[in-house]
């Protein structure tokens, strides 16, 4: 029997499955930014400041190894316009010291076919 998920893992799972099928999708992309789905990180509490709407940078560092980031941007960012250049310098901004190496030791797993029940989050 499965136990009942709180408010925070709920919100994490059905990020990490919309992240999973954005990726089969864009299967040319590496990194991804979106709306941020409410609750989904622990360190993230309330409104993002004035004229700002908090998102999420998400990085697969190959298929089911993946890193999410928070960052808040102007409400009017067109995020449609990133590619994934773009991304990855926002990305290296706000995530925590020691990140890159984190991206590399990603990229060297060798992950299991049924990956995404195991991606890695930001916590």
């Amino acid at each position: 029997m499965r136990q009942a998920m709180n408010g925070r893992d709920l919100a994490v799972e059905i990020a990490t499955a919309g992240d999973a099928a954005w990726f089969v999708k864009a299967s040319t992309r590496r990194l991804r930014i979106r709306n941020m789905v409410p609750g989904e990180f622990a360190d993230v509490a309330g409104p993002a400041p004035v004229g700002m709407a908090w998102r999420t940078i998400v990085l697969e560092a190959q298929p089911g190894a993946r890193s999410r980031q928070a960052i808040a941007l102007p409400i009017a960012t067109a995020l449609e316009t990133f590619d994934d250049e773009a991304l990855f310098a926002l990305f290296l901004q706000v995530a925590p010291a020691g990140a890159r190496d984190v991206i590399a030791r990603l990229r060297k797993l060798k992950m299991p076919a049924s990956a995404d029940a195991q991606t890695p989050t930001k916590d």
